[in-house]
Parts: C-alpha cells; sequence; structure tokens
C-alpha cells in the first residue's frame, strides 16, 4: 500500500464509524462532518446536517427509548473510535514521513456517497492562550449552522 491508500481507508473508517453512530440511532442525515485535530493533543468529533436541513451534534441525535446513559457510551465510544483513528493517521504520516496534519475537515455527503476533505497545517489553538479544539470545533459547527440555517425564516 501506498500513503495515499493507507491515509484515505483512516479516513473511511472515520466516516463508517459517524454514519455507524446515526444507524444506531435510527436517524438519517443527508452530511457527516468530521473534525480532526493534531497539535498537542488528539482531538476527534462530529456532526451532521439531518434530512430535514437541521445541522445537529452527536448528542442531539438519540433514540428514543434509549436512556441517557446509554446514549452517552455510544457517543464516547465514537469519540474514542474516531480519536483512535486520527492516531492511526499520524502513524500514517510517521512511516511514510508526511507531515500530519494540525486540523483535518471532512465533509461526506451521505446522498451523494462523496467526500470532500480539507487539510490544514497551521496550529489554530496550541498557541493560544484561551482556545481549545473544541472552540475550533464549535467555530465549524456555527458556520456551518449559520450557512446552512441561517437563511431560513427571512
Amino acid at each position: 500500500m501506498i500513503f495515499e491508500d493507507e491515509f484515505s481507508a483512516k479516513q473511511t473508517d472515520m466516516i463508517q464509524l459517524a454514519l455507524e453512530y446515526v444507524d444506531r440511532v435510527e436517524k438519517k442525515v443527508d452530511t457527516v462532518y468530521i473534525y480532526c485535530s493534531f497539535e498537542s493533543m488528539y482531538s476527534f468529533d462530529v456532526f451532521y446536517k439531518d434530512d430535514k436541513n437541521n445541522i445537529v451534534m452527536l448528542h442531539e441525535l438519540s433514540k428514543k427509548g434509549m436512556s441517557e446513559s446509554e446514549i452517552d457510551n455510544l457517543i464516547f465510544s465514537v469519540l474514542k473510535l474516531g480519536n483512535k483513528d486520527l492516531q492511526d493517521i499520524h502513524k500514517i504520516c510517521q512511516k511514510y514521513n508526511r507531515p500530519m496534519p494540525s486540523q483535518i475537515k471532512l465533509i461526506y455527503d451521505n446522498v451523494k456517497k462523496s467526500v470532500n476533505g480539507k487539510y490544514f497545517y497551521d496550529l489554530f489553538y496550541s498557541n493560544s492562550d484561551t482556545l481549545t479544539a473544541d472552540d475550533i470545533f464549535e467555530q465549524w459547527y456555527n458556520e456551518v449552522k449559520e450557512e446552512i440555517e441561517g437563511n431560513y425564516g427571512i
């Protein structure tokens, strides 16, 4: 295998993980947004555009009949496994002597079955006294939410 194949395969694992969560909670989504960061630590998170054009985070997609602890455990598993996938991407970069992106944003169109990836190598939060990876994730979530939902009702 070559670098691109291994790197892409691990990204596919992340997308499948995010889609498995949706299947478990029996929801439909049109788009999956995956955020990965590696600066001072690994960070992985996901949000979605559901089939009604709402931008929702993991905890907002839950199945009736599942307890709060079941949902929490499921979300924890998704984040833990996604973090592991990100660590594997770092190992792949090291194996092929390639730079590890400081930030990866994957947008998976679940309708068209296509993915768009954005890769960044600059520091976004580790050089700040106040910002965290969660802040950058929330910023992206809010940008997408405004873009998708912000024009309704005007």
